[in-house]
Formats: C-alpha cells, structure tokens, sequence
C-alpha cells in the first residue's frame, strides 16, 4: 500500500504519516514513539508535545484513516454515504481516491474479499499490503484490553458493515439484469446477512 500520508498537508498529517510508516514498519509491539519520531521529517520532539503516548497517537492515525475512507464513500462510492452513525473495519481502511470506488459493486466486493484473503494479489498501489493487514490485526487485538482501540474498532465495524451491506444490494440488484433482486430463488439471503459473514473471512 502506498504511503497515504506522501503529501501531508499539516503537521498533524505529518506526524500521523511518520506513525503510519514506523507501524508498517515494525509493528504494533516494536513501535515506539521514538521510532515515530525518527520518521518525522520534523524535530522528533513535535511528536512528544502533540501526543501522550504510542497508543493516543495510533488512535488519533486509526480514526484518521476511517474519517477518510468514510469521506471517500460519501462523496459517491458505493451509491452515496451510509445510513446512521458511521466508521470504518479497521482491516483495510485506507485513503481510497474517488477512483477505487468507480467500479461495480461486485467489483468492489471481490476487492474487498482479496484484500482481507490475499493482499499480495492486489496490485492497486491505494489497496493493503500484507504489512498493513498485519498491523491492522494487530491492532484491533489491543480492543481486548484497551476501551479506546475498543470504540474505534466498534465504530470501524459499524462503517465497514453498512458499506458492505450497501455494496452486497447493489451487486444483487446488478445480477439480477432487471433492477430487481429475485424473489422466491432459494439462494437469496438477505444483504446484511452476507455483510455480516464477509468480515468473518
């Protein structure tokens, strides 16, 4: 995945993109806010007066992340902004150009399905790596015993499911030619039904 922080338009975004990379880097358990700061083109010093410590700053990154992929959906990906309260899975969100979501439903499902099976195989350089499904994973590990990783991937899971509901309609409203999902075909199931199994992949 490339780096989503290569322009940082403030410092805020300068930091975040300095935890970004350590994190892809070394990891949840070798990340340290020094290690932080020696990616920080800045005074290392900046990252210790913005943020208390490694876990207040990889919330700040992990909401960040999930803020921009809910703008990225909202501004037309998938048929508009989700319904309620919204954020996104944590598994794979990602600052996704307008473009990743100029593509069918299916399309963004089975985009949705390699990332979270086999990112090697993506070759969309806005789409996870391995590295950032590994980390992600390990972060949302810290939601057992941390009650803000635990919000965040709470949040992040409501996002992610109404997005994936969303894109399960469309892709069935798509197959079925007629504008129409089939009425009475035995292998109907319900779209949040799919949604909710597709994370468990």
């Amino acid at each position: 995945m490339n780096d989503p922080f290569a322009e940082p338009s403030d410092t805020r975004q300068a930091i975040l993109g300095a935890a970004f990379r350590a994190l892809c880097e070394h990891g949840y358990a070798d990340v340290a806010v020094q290690r932080i700061g020696d990616e920080f083109d800045k005074s290392p010093s900046l990252v210790y007066h913005h943020y208390d410590g490694k876990d207040e700053l990889l919330i700040d990154l992990l909401g960040f992340l999930l803020d921009e992929f809910e703008a990225s959906i909202a501004d037309g990906g998938a048929g508009g902004p989700p319904d309620g309260d919204a954020s996104a899975a944590g598994e794979v969100p990602e600052m996704a150009p307008d473009e990743a979501f100029d593509r069918s439903a299916r399309e963004q499902l089975d985009g949705y399905l390699a990332a979270a099976v086999d990112p090697a195989s993506l070759d969309d350089p806005y789409s996870p790596d391995e590295r950032f499904v590994t980390v992600m994973t390990e972060l949302r590990s810290q939601a057992a015993s941390d009650e803000a990783y635990r919000d965040h991937f709470d949040r992040s899971d409501r996002v992610f499911g109404e997005y994936l509901e969303r894109l399960v309609r469309e892709a069935a409203t798509e197959a079925s030619g007629d504008g129409r999902e089939s009425e009475g075909d035995a292998r109907t199931v319900t779209a949040s039904e799919v949604a909710a199994t597709l994370p468990t992949f």
